[in-house]
C-alpha cells in the first residue's frame, strides 16, 4: 500500500497547469488527453488502495499488549501522514481552469476515492489512539497492582520480623491508596463496557485488559485480607510471648527477692522474723491473685499460631496443616476461604508447595495461609513459666515454714530461760500461765519444725529435754517453798517488782529512744498537728516516768528498811545492785525525757513562729506579684507610692516577728544541743528549720528591697510622665487653638493688602511652628525616657511575680495587660500627626494666598501687559511678585532671611513651571 501511495504522489503534480498561453493551446489538448489517462489510472489505483485499506482495517492486527498498540499506531501514523499528503496535490489539481469538463469529472471522482480513503485511514487512527490510551491506562494500573502484590506476597510473616507496626502502618497506607484507585478501576470499567458497547475494532484486547485487571484488582483485595489475618495472627503472638518473657521475668525477680528476704537462720531477730512472716503472707496473696495471671497466659498458648515454619530456615519434618485465608484459582489448583491444605514444602518463604483437600499439589503463595494452632514452643513456653511459678510456690513455702519455726523456736526458748530463771518470789498464777504457755510453744515448735531445714530431729529432742528440765526446775522450786526463809520470799518479792519496774522501764525507754531517734526524710515535712500529738505522746511518756518514779522511791524506802533490818541476808547484794540500777536508770531517762520534751516544745514555738512569719511573707509577696503594669496617670502613680509606704509601715510594725523567729531558732538549738549532750545524734529537722527560717528571712528582705526600689522607681516614673503631660498638654492646647483660627481664616479674593496682611500672618505662624518643634522634640524625648523606664519597672515586675510563683508553687493565669508605654507612645504619635496636619494646613493657606496675591498683581499690571511681548510681561510679572513676597517675608517679625528664601524657592519652582 505504501508503494501504490508513493506512485499517486508521484502523478498528482503533472495535474496543476497554473498558467498557460494561447501559443500553448495546442499542446495543452494533447496533455489533457494524458492527463485524462493519468487521473484515471489514480482513481484505479486510489480505489484499489481505498479497498486494500478497507481489506486490512478489516483484518488488521490491533495488538494485545502496550508495546504492539504502540507499534500498530506508529506504523498507521506513518500511513496516515502520506494520505493527508496526497490533499496537496489534488489541491493543486483543482484550480487549474484550462481544461476541458470531462478532467473535471474525473478529478470529481478521484477525489471521492481519496475522501473514502481518507476516511478509513481516520477510522483506523482514531481506533488505535482510544486503544493506546486504555492499554496504556490499564498496563500503569496492572503494573501498581502487581507491585502492590508482589510486596506482600513477600513480607516475611516469620518470627523473625517482630515489627508489626510499621507493617499495619505500610498496610494502613495502602487501603488508603486502594480507596483512591477504586474510582480509577471502576472508570476503566466503564470505559472498557463503552469501547466494546461500540464496537471497538480491538473489542477482545479491550475485554481481556478488563478482565485481567478486575482480576488483580480481586486478588490484591483477597491479600489485603489476608494481612490483615496476618496482622491480628502475628500481634497476637508477639503480645503472648511479650508477656510470656515478662512472666518469666517478674518470676525470676520475684524468687531472687524471696530468697534474698526470707531466709532466715537461728540468729535473726524474733521481731524482724515477725514482720517478715506478715510480709510473706502478703506475698503470698500476690501470688494467688497472679495465678490468674498464668492461668490466661496458658489457655491463650492454646490459640497462637504457628509463626517459625514461615521461615524458610525452619524445615518441615513432615507436613502440617495450614489453613486458608483467602480464595485461590489457578488452573492447577482451586482453594477456597477456610479450607484446611496441607503444608508438604516450605523451602521457599514466599511459595509453598501445598496439597489441597481434593489432593492436588501445587505451588501457592505462603501469604495465602495461616498454620493454625497448636504452637507447641508457645505451650511450652506457658509449660515453663507455669513450672517456674509452682518453684517460687515451693521457695515461698519452704522459707516461710523456716520462718515459722524459728519465731516458735524464740518464743520456746524465752519460756525456758523464764522458767529456768524463777525463783521462790514468783506469783502461783504467773507460774501457771508460763508453764502453759510453754507446752503450747513446745507443741507449736515440734509441727512448726517438721518441714523446716533449719532444725533436725536430734535438736527437736534437745529443745523437749530442755523443756522437761525447765518444768523439773519449777517442781524443785515447788518442793523447796516450805524451807525457803521469809526474808528470801521478802527479796524476791523486791527484786520481781524491781524487774516489773526495769521492763515497764525498757518499754518506756524504747518507745523515748524511737521519738528522739531522727524521722526517715518522707516524715520530715509534718506540721504543726504532727508536733502537738508528739508532744502529748511525750508528755504522756514523761507522766508514766513520773509514776514509775514514784514507785521506784517506794519499793527503795522499803528495800532501805529491809537492808536495816536484815543486813546479813545473802539476797541483799544482788537486791541492793538491783536498786541502785534501777534508780540511776530512771534519773537519767527522767532526765533526758525532760530535755526531750523541751526540745518538742521549742521545735512546736518555732514551727508556729514559721508559720506565721511565712504568712507574712506570703502575704506581702502576693500584693506585690499583683501589680502588672504602671499606670498612664501621676495621679495613680502617686497612689501606689502612697500604698508601697504604707506596707512599708506595716512591714516595719512586723519586724518583730523575724526577730522573734531568729530568736526562736536560736532557743531550738540550745535545746537540741543538750539533748545531744545526752543523747548524741543528728537532728535534720533543726537543719530544715533553720534553713526555712534563713529563706524566709532572705525573702523578707526581698519584699523590703522590692518596696523600696518600686517606691524610688515609681517616683522617677513619676516625674518623668509629668514632664511628658506638661509638655503634651501644652503643645495639644496651641495646636488645637492654631487649628481652629486656621480653620476660621478665610482668604479675600480682591484686596491686595488684605491678603499681604493674610499672607504676613501665615508667615508668621510657620516661625511660631518652627518654635514649637523644639518644644516637640523635647516632649519626644520625654516620652521616651518615660516608656524606657516603664519598660524596665514591668520587667523588674515580671521577674518578681515569676519568682513569687516559683515559691507558692502556683502559676496563676493572668489576662494580658497593656502596658503604659504602648499608650504613651501612641499619644505621642497622635500629637505628632496632628503636628503634621497643623503643618500642612498652614503650608496650604500660604501656597493659597500667594497664588492670590499673584492674580491680583497681575490684574494690575494688565494695562502694561498690552505693550510689552507677553513673555517679557510674565517675566517682569513673576519678578514683581518674588520680590515683594521676599520684602513682606524679611519685613515679618520672627522670620529670618533664609526661611524666607526657601520659602520663596519653593513657590518660585511652580511658578517656573506654569512660565
Amino acid at each position: 500500500m505504501a508503494h501504490i501511495i508513493q506512485k499517486i504522489k508521484c502523478c498528482l503534480p503533472l495535474l496543476c497547469f497554473q498558467d498557460m498561453s494561447r501559443a500553448e493551446m495546442g499542446e495543452a489538448v494533447q496533455c489533457e488527453r494524458e492527463l485524462a489517462c493519468y487521473l484515471q489510472d489514480c482513481e484505479e489505483l486510489i480505489g484499489h488502495l481505498s479497498q486494500e485499506l478497507k481489506e486490512l482495517l478489516d483484518g488488521a492486527d490491533w495488538g494485545a499488549d502496550l508495546p504492539s498498540v504502540e507499534n500498530n499506531l506508529q506504523k498507521h501514523n506513518t500511513i496516515h501522514t502520506a494520505v493527508e499528503e496526497l490533499m496537496s496535490g489534488l489541491q493543486e489539481a483543482r484550480i487549474s481552469p484550462n481544461f476541458r469538463s470531462s478532467y473535471s469529472e474525473t478529478l470529481a471522482k478521484l477525489e471521492h476515492q481519496y475522501c473514502k480513503l481518507l476516511e478509513h485511514s481516520s477510522w483506523r487512527l482514531q481506533s488505535l489512539e482510544s486503544l493506546h490510551a486504555f492499554v496504556s491506562h490499564c498496563t500503569e494500573e496492572l503494573i501498581w497492582l502487581n507491585e502492590r502484590e508482589e510486596e506482600e506476597i513477600a513480607f516475611d510473616w516469620s518470627d523473625n520480623n517482630t515489627n508489626m507496626n510499621a507493617k499495619r502502618e505500610m498496610y494502613n497506607e495502602i487501603r488508603l491508596e486502594l480507596a483512591e484507585k477504586r474510582d480509577v478501576m471502576r472508570s476503566l470499567q466503564e470505559t472498557a463496557a463503552r469501547l466494546c458497547q461500540d464496537n471497538h475494532p480491538a473489542k477482545q484486547t479491550v475485554e481481556a485488559y478488563s478482565a485481567a485487571l478486575q482480576t488483580q484488582w480481586q486478588w490484591v483485595d483477597q491479600l489485603c485480607v489476608c494481612v490483615e489475618q496476618h496482622l491480628k495472627d502475628n500481634t497476637t503472638y508477639f503480645q503472648f510471648m511479650s508477656d510470656a518473657r515478662d512472666c518469666e521475668s517478674y518470676l525470676r525477680q520475684l524468687q531472687d527477692t524471696i530468697k534474698r528476704q526470707y531466709t532466715c537462720d537461728k540468729n535473726s531477730r524474733l521481731s524482724k522474723l515477725e514482720d517478715l512472716l506478715q510480709d510473706s503472707m502478703e506475698e503470698k496473696e500476690q501470688l494467688i491473685e497472679y495465678k490468674s495471671t498464668l492461668a490466661s497466659l496458658v489457655g491463650r498458648a492454646k490459640t497462637v499460631v504457628q509463626l517459625r515454619p514461615r521461615s524458610a530456615e525452619s524445615m518441615l519434618g513432615t507436613t502440617i496443616p495450614i489453613r486458608a485465608i483467602c480464595n485461590y484459582r489457578q488452573i492447577e489448583i482451586t482453594i477456597n476461604q477456610g479450607e484446611e491444605c496441607v503444608l508438604e514444602d516450605n523451602s521457599q518463604r514466599t511459595k509453598w508447595k501445598v496439597i489441597s483437600p481434593t489432593g492436588n499439589e501445587a505451588m501457592v503463595p505462603s501469604v495465602c495461609f495461616s498454620i493454625p494452632p497448636p504452637n507447641q514452643e508457645a505451650i511450652d513456653t506457658a509449660s515453663r513459666v507455669e513450672q517456674m511459678y509452682q518453684k517460687v510456690m515451693s521457695l515461698w513455702h519452704q522459707l516461710h515454714v523456716n520462718m515459722k519455726s524459728v519465731v516458735s523456736w524464740h518464743y520456746l526458748l524465752k519460756d525456758i530461760r523464764t522458767v529456768s530463771e524463777w525463783t521462790l518470789d514468783t506469783s502461783p498464777s504467773e507460774r501457771q500461765h508460763i508453764l502453759d504457755h510453754l507446752e503450747s510453744q513446745l507443741t507449736d515448735f515440734l509441727s512448726d519444725s517438721k518441714e523446716s531445714s533449719l532444725f533436725t530431729a536430734a535438736e527437736r529432742r534437745e529443745l523437749d529435754r530442755d523443756v522437761q528440765q525447765a518444768l523439773q526446775h519449777c517442781q524443785d522450786l515447788l518442793v523447796n517453798m516450805e524451807s525457803v526463809e521469809k526474808d528470801e520470799l521478802v527479796s524476791r518479792s523486791y527484786l520481781s517488782e524491781l524487774q516489773d519496774i526495769n521492763l515497764r522501764l525498757n518499754e518506756t525507754e524504747h518507745t523515748l529512744m524511737r521519738g528522739i531517734e531522727p524521722l526517715p526524710s518522707s516524715r520530715l515535712s509534718g506540721g504543726i498537728s504532727d508536733k502537738i500529738i508528739q508532744i502529748a505522746e511525750q508528755e504522756k511518756l514523761q507522766s508514766e516516768l513520773n509514776i514509775l518514779r514514784s514507785s521506784l522511791g517506794d519499793l527503795s524506802r522499803r528495800c532501805v528498811h529491809f537492808f536495816e533490818e536484815k543486813p546479813t541476808s545473802s539476797s541483799v547484794p544482788v537486791l541492793r545492785s538491783e536498786l541502785n540500777q534501777a534508780l540511776e536508770r530512771i534519773d537519767n531517762l527522767h532526765n533526758l525525757s525532760s530535755v526531750y520534751l523541751e526540745k518538742l516544745v521549742k521545735f512546736y514555738v518555732l514551727l508556729r513562729s514559721l508559720e506565721e512569719a511565712e504568712s507574712q511573707v506570703r502575704k506581702y509577696e502576693s500584693r506585690l506579684s499583683e501589680e502588672d503594669t504602671v499606670p498612664a496617670d501621676t495621679a495613680a502613680i502617686q497612689n501606689l507610692r502612697d500604698q508601697l509606704q504604707r506596707w512599708q509601715a506595716e512591714v516595719a510594725d512586723r519586724e518583730s516577728i523575724f526577730q522573734a523567729l531568729q530568736a526562736q531558732v536560736g532557743q531550738a538549738k540550745e535545746a537540741g544541743s543538750k539533748l545531744s549532750s545526752l543523747h548524741p545524734d543528728r537532728s535534720p529537722e533543726l537543719e530544715r528549720y533553720q534553713e526555712k527560717a534563713n529563706q524566709i528571712t532572705d525573702r523578707w528582705s526581698s519584699i523590703k528591697r522590692q518596696m523600696e526600689s518600686r517606691w524610688t522607681d515609681l517616683d522617677v516614673l513619676g516625674s518623668e510622665l509629668q514632664q511628658y503631660r506638661d509638655g503634651h498638654s501644652a503643645l495639644i492646647k496651641w495646636i488645637e487653638e492654631t487649628t481652629e483660627r486656621q480653620e476660621r481664616t478665610q482668604p479675600e479674593q480682591t484686596d491686595s493688602k488684605a491678603l499681604s496682611e493674610q499672607l504676613a500672618q501665615q508667615t508668621a505662624l510657620v516661625v511660631e511652628i518652627e518654635q514649637n518643634q523644639t518644644k516637640l522634640d523635647e516632649c519626644q524625648t520625654h516620652s521616651k525616657q518615660y516608656c524606657s523606664s516603664v519598660k524596665d519597672y514591668e520587667l523588674q515586675l515580671m521577674t518578681y511575680r515569676a519568682f513569687v510563683e516559683s515559691m507558692h508553687k502556683s502559676s496563676v493565669k493572668r489576662r494580658r495587660m497593656h502596658s503604659s508605654s504602648d499608650a504613651i507612645t501612641q499619644e505621642f504619635m497622635d500629637l505628632r500627626t496632628r503636628y503634621t496636619s497643623l503643618v500642612t494646613l498652614t503650608t496650604q493657606h500660604v501656597k493659597y494666598i500667594s497664588d492670590a496675591l499673584r492674580r491680583l498683581e497681575e490684574e494690575e499690571v494688565i494695562v502694561f501687559s498690552r505693550t510689552v511681548s507677553k513673555e517679557t510681561f510674565s517675566l517682569l510679572s513673576w519678578l514683581c511678585w518674588s520680590l515683594n513676597l521676599c520684602r513682606i517675608l524679611w519685613d515679618s517679625s520672627g522670620l529670618n532671611q533664609e526661611n524666607s528664601c526657601l520659602l520663596m524657592m519653593l513657590f518660585s519652582r511652580e511658578q517656573s513651571q506654569e512660565i
